[in-house]
């Protein structure tokens, strides 16, 4: 299976735990999924191809997952990013959407929610399998 068979889907957390979880779950939905440990593997992985959805994790100990974001916006990267954290903290939900987030999910929410962000965030086609 190649990316250009399937919906690519990132999941950039610091934990490879939270990682496999919730790449097991995109892969179940179809999705080709690429785990990567922090902002440096995203960055290369868009600088080489094409990425459908970004789930970003906040806190990693070498980035800022909002820093990150901003600077992804401010490159005029436009897929849809989530951020997804264990910190239910009003003043970073404020801080991801001004980054330019298109949704906050906490952790322990992501896995109920991922089919309607998947439905929501992808485009609907024909060959998109990832639903």
């Amino acid at each position: 299976m190649t990316s250009g068979d399937w919906p690519t889907v990132s999941v950039v957390d610091d934990d490879p735990q939270i990682r496999a979880m919730v790449a097991e779950e995109l892969t179940d939905s179809g999705c080709f999924v690429l785990s990567l440990k922090n902002c440096l593997a995203l960055d290369e992985v868009l600088l080489d191809g094409t990425v459908d959805l970004v789930f970003l994790d906040v806190q990693m100990p070498d980035c800022d997952g909002i820093e990150c974001l901003r600077s992804l916006r401010a490159r005029g990267f436009s897929m849809p990013v989530v951020i997804f954290t264990s910190l239910n903290d009003p003043e970073r939900r404020r801080q991801a959407r001004d980054a330019g987030a298109d949704d906050y999910v906490l952790k322990h929410d992501l896995l109920h929610r991922l089919p309607g962000l998947l439905e929501r965030f992808l485009p609907r086609r024909p060959e998109n399998r990832c639903q």
